[in-house]
């Protein structure tokens, strides 16, 4: 069994994001269904952090407003299908396309910001 919080994704500090395990189940969820390009487009690239320092080059953000624009920059990359799959299998209940699509945007945009802190392309506060 794990317990939240245990297992982190690479350059995960634990700081924002309580527990991966969506994450992980999201990874598990897209190789069961051989979508290997929605298990690659979740995970973090250096493109990522180069849109952390371009967002927080051009003004001040608070956490929440950074976290606001990476979700709409990496929404597109997650897979509704596998989503949908992981996120209920995680909670145990069925949850909508809209609902998956918005917690993994979320999960992945908390994740960049912790990585580009543990960078030190930004400094949390």
């Amino acid at each position: 069994m794990i317990v939240v919080g245990e297992r982190k994704p690479l350059l995960a500090t634990g700081d924002i994001v309580e527990d991966y395990l969506p994450l992980f189940y999201y990874i598990d969820v897209a190789i069961e269904l051989g979508r290997y390009e929605a298990k690659d487009s979740i995970l973090i690239k250096s493109a990522d952090f180069e849109k952390v320092k371009e967002l927080v080059s051009s003004s001040t953000f608070t956490l929440a407003q950074l976290v606001d624009s990476l979700v709409e920059y990496v929404r597109h990359r997650v897979d509704p299908e596998v989503a949908v799959a992981a996120l209920s299998r995680y909670l145990k209940h069925q949850v909508s396309e809209d609902y998956a699509i918005t917690f993994y945007s979320r999960l992945v945009s908390c994740w960049i910001v912790e990585a580009a802190s543990s960078l030190n392309i930004i400094r949390l506060k």
